[in-house]
């Protein structure tokens, strides 16, 4: 069987994963699902304000602000976007399909990710 998609954030992605589910439903799942399978092909143009229900908008605005204002705020969106590209970097290694990788990308924490990492500009 495989590994539940947030076993390996136990313990190390704890400070956002507490509020993970509340960002999660501010992310429409087809969308996340469609952006993330043509980043994954070289696509970058799926990253979008359209990934975001209304409220969702209102929370990337608020995030890609404070990112760009606050030094701690952006000390700590930064740490969680390397923890979890470190710990996607080690699920890739082992997934040759890449349906786990995919499924990481697409759970409650990789919407957070998704948000972050959106706001932070990583995707651009």
């Amino acid at each position: 069987d495989e590994p539940a998609p947030v076993a390996p954030t136990q313990g190390r992605l704890e400070p956002l994963d507490s509020i993970s589910h509340d960002i999660a439903r501010l992310i429409d799942h087809d969308a996340t699902q469609e952006a993330w399978d043509r980043y994954r092909r070289g696509d970058r143009t799926g990253f979008s304000r359209r990934l975001y229900t209304a409220a969702g908008q209102q929370t990337f605005d608020e995030v890609r602000r404070r990112h760009r204002a606050d030094a701690s705020f952006r000390a700590t969106v930064e740490r969680y976007l390397a923890e979890f590209e470190r710990m996607m970097e080690e699920i890739a290694a082992a997934d040759a399909d890449s349906m786990v990788t995919r499924s990481y990308l697409v759970s409650d924490t990789g919407k957070v990710y998704t948000l972050l990492g959106h706001a932070a500009g990583r995707f651009d």
